[in-house]
Order: structure tokens, then sequence, then C-alpha cells
């Protein structure tokens, strides 16, 4: 029985059954009254961790847990979460407690012997530049909570790196294309929803516009663009889709899909990186001259082009409308008030740093200096900047040893198609994050680190070979591994 069980879970019906309940717990926005909203969602998201507890007492490997693990961290779609609600999340922590209890019966029940892996190191010193800066402070429970995030980090890391059995690269890209897919559709669902509030007469001029209408764009767990940077990010399952199944038609509709709703949803660092992407996607196909790929390639690019025919004015205003961003004579407006955060406030990212070069001020610093009325803290919209001001040299210092720590894993275990094109959405997202948040933000930080988790689990065999390509290439041998 336990086996059978376990046949589901490594299946495709388990993986879609937790992104479709993270996926239900996020669109309750649409249709739970505001004033039950947070309460009934975090009561909710117990169908997620008590799974997640279930599999970590019964199951030696923990790579099941991860199709609940990604759903999780998109799952609340509650819009004014900020630190007047924090008391009110006593039940959401609840649920981290849960899966806290499950990670620690895992370890006493099977015992697993911990190494520091590949980035152990690393994210112990990134774990002590984030704890520093809160002894120069005086002391503030939210702020030392913040200041742990790199603890919480470090342990989701050596959880999964010394817990995951075998070669997982296959369900990780599943669970990748299925995230994806459910960010996309939030996004269509926050499109759907201000198309229902629409009173215009023209819809195809008003299809950008209806992300503003009803209850917004804002998907309650982050904004619109950490929903496009990760739709970004999770594109990854699209060029490994195209080398494992070469002759299907899927991977082409799946990332011309997810573009579309990128472009309209006016997201201008996500429309770079997944143009940036699908030109890789694109060259890939032409070097590995496939014929049935080129083929998709071409059925592809036809409706894509009857697409922008038809859509013609929606495309023409967001052409419009990106490049009527482009203003070198207002730097500052062009990168909406970055330079503001970067150098001009009194509390910017340059300024802060130079009243506390070595440690920083710590995550827990100036209310929302854009806009206090928020009450949130300070995000500096910039890997770099948010590291000098928070973490000063020692953040720095960090940061680049760990990037270094992540480059060898790549370097590694580059031999793997799926660890090959997660290389081109990472470096892409982070290329994003220059002017954006991802390193060290808490979604970001989940999904990539678990994903080095997995990277540091392969082994030294050689990738598979499609049969496909095994047929075409050497049919009589025996001895080729084939997924």
């Amino acid at each position: 029985m336990k086996e059978k069980i376990e046949q589901q879970l490594g299946g495709r019906i388990f993986p879609v059954l937790m992104i479709g309940i993270s996926f239900m717990i996020w669109s309750y926005r649409y249709f739970v009254p505001t004033e039950h909203l947070m309460v009934i969602s975090f009561f909710s998201l117990f169908l997620l961790s008590i799974p997640f507890f279930l599999i970590s007492f019964f199951y030696k490997n923990t790579i099941y847990t991860l199709p609940i693990i990604f759903g999780l961290v998109f799952s609340l779609g509650i819009h004014n979460m900020n630190l007047d609600t924090f008391d009110l999340a006593l039940i959401g922590f609840l649920n981290i407690g849960l899966i806290i209890i499950g990670m620690i019966v895992h370890v006493i029940k099977f015992r697993p012997q911990f190494k520091l892996k590949t980035l152990g190191a690393s994210m112990i010193i990134v774990s002590i530049s984030f704890i520093l800066p809160e002894f120069a402070k005086p002391f503030v429970p939210v702020g030392m909570m913040l200041s742990l995030l790199g603890v919480l980090y470090l342990i989701i890391y050596l959880y999964y790196a010394n817990t995951i059995v075998g070669n997982q690269l296959h369900y990780l890209m599943r669970i990748f294309m299925l995230t994806g897919l459910m960010l996309t559709f939030q996004l269509i669902l926050m499109w759907y929803d201000g198309f229902l509030a629409w009173e215009g007469t023209d819809f195809l001029l008003d299809f950008m516009s209806m992300f503003n209408l009803g209850t917004g764009s804002v998907p309650g767990w982050g904004n619109i663009n950490d929903l496009t940077i990760h739709v970004v990010l999770f594109s990854a399952s699209v060029i490994y889709y195209l080398y494992k199944y070469p002759t299907k038609l899927f991977p082409w509709l799946y990332l011309a899909f997810s573009a579309f709703w990128i472009y309209v949803s006016n997201a201008r660092g996500s429309m770079v990186t997944v143009s940036v992407l699908g030109l890789g996607a694109v060259v890939y196909a032409v070097f590995k001259r496939n014929k049935r790929q080129l083929i998709n390639l071409i059925i592809t690019a036809i409706i894509g082009g009857i697409v922008i025919l038809v859509f013609l004015p929606t495309v023409q205003q967001i052409w419009d409308s990106f490049f009527n961003t482009i203003d070198f004579d207002n730097p500052d407006s062009m990168l909406s008030g970055r330079l503001t955060l970067w150098f001009y406030h009194e509390d910017s990212a340059w300024l802060s740093f130079l009243k506390h070069p070595v440690v920083g001020t710590g995550w827990y610093n100036q209310i929302w200096i854009l806009g206090e009325a928020e009450n949130r803290i300070t995000i500096y919209h910039s890997t770099f900047f948010q590291v000098l001001a928070t973490g000063g040299v020692v953040g720095i210092g960090a940061l680049i040893y760990q990037f270094v720590c992540i480059g060898r894993i790549f370097i590694k275990n580059i031999r793997f198609k799926a660890v090959s094109a997660f290389l081109l959405t990472y470096v892409l997202s982070q290329l994003h994050g220059l002017l954006d948040n991802t390193q060290y933000m808490i979604h970001f930080s989940v999904i990539t680190y678990i994903t080095f988790a997995v990277f540091d689990n392969l082994g030294s065999e050689d990738d598979f070979v499609p049969k496909e390509l095994q047929v075409s290439k050497t049919p009589h041998d025996p001895n080729i591994k084939t997924v």
C-alpha cells in the first residue's frame, strides 16, 4: 500500500492536485468577503501543511513535498498584508510550525547524514550577515524575525540537500511547469476580474488597462513584477521539454501563452527577459535541426502572427507603453523612483550604507520611503543596493561568495539539460534583479535554494537521451539511458 501511494506521489496527479489547491486558496480573494479572507486563507493552508507532514513522516525521499512548498509560497492572494496584520497571521504560523515539525520528525525517523553540500558554508555566512546588524539596534520582534530569514533559507537548503534521494530533475521540471502555469493563470484571473468591471467600448484598446480594474493587479503574495519574474524563472521547463520531447508542440505553446500574458501585464523587466528566453528557445531549436521541432516552431510562429493581427491595437499599445517610459532626461521617473531609493532619499540605500558601512542597517529598516502610508519596510528594488544597505560590506562579501558557490553547482552539473535550462532563466532573473527584487526575497529564495538542493543530489551519470534522438542516432545501443 505504501509503495502504491509513493508511486502516486511521484506521478502526475499529486503535483497537479497540490498546485490546484494552492491556486484555489489564492483565488479566494474573488469570492470570500475581505473581513474573512485572511482567516479562511490561513486555515486552508492546512490542506497543504498536513500532506507535507504526512509525507515527511512516512517517506524517506522528500522530493514529494516540493509541489506542496512551491504551491504554498504563491497561495496567498491577500492584498493588505503588512506590518499591521502581523498578529492576525497566527494561523499561518501554525501551518509553518506543522511543516517544521514534519521536517524534525523526518530527520529523527530517517536519520539522514547531514553535510554542508555545495552551498552550506556560504549560507551560514549569509545567515550571519543577516543577524549581525540587529546587535547594533534596539530589540524589535519583527526585526529579529526578519534577521532570521537567512537561517530559514539555510535550514531549507540543508534539509532538502540531505533528504532528496537520487536524480529528481524530471520531477522538478514537472513542478516548474505546473507552478509557472499556476502563476500565469493568476495573471489571467486578475485580468478577468478587471474585465468584469470594465465598462468601456473598445475591448482591444482597453485590454491592458483591465489589469487596473476590479481588485487590481497585485497578486497578494507579492506584486506583479514578482509574479512575472517567477513565470520566467519557471520557464526553464520549456527548454527542458523541448529537449525531452522534441516532437511535441506543447512547450512552444506554453512559452507563447505565458509570454503573451507577461506582455499585456506591462511588467517591463519581465517583458525583456521573456523575449530573451524566447529568442534562446528559437536558437536552440534551429541549432538542434530537429525537423519536427522546427515545424512546431513554425506553427507557433503562425499562431503568434494571427494573435498579433487580431490584437493589433493592443500590440501597438504595448509597444507604445514600453518605449514611452524610456526617458533619459528623467531617469528617476523612467526607473519608477529607483534612483530615489538608491541615492536621493536621506534613507536611500547608498546613504544607509555610508551610515552603517560594515554590517548595514538590517532588513527591518525605515518604513517604505516612497510612501509611508503603505506601512511596510523599504525594499530597494535591486539585489546589489538591497544587500549594500541591509548588509554592508559583510553582506556584499557573503553575496559574492554565495554566487561563486552557485556557479560551482552549475559547472558541476551543466551536462544535464534541466540544469543548463535553469542556468539561463536564473541568470535572466538575476539580471532583472539588478532593477528589482530577486535574491533573498522569500519566494525567489525558497524556490532557488530547493532547486540547488535537487542539483546537489545529481550523480556522475550522463544526462538521458530522448527516445526520438536515440532511435535516430544509435538505434541498436541498449546502454543509452532514456526517460
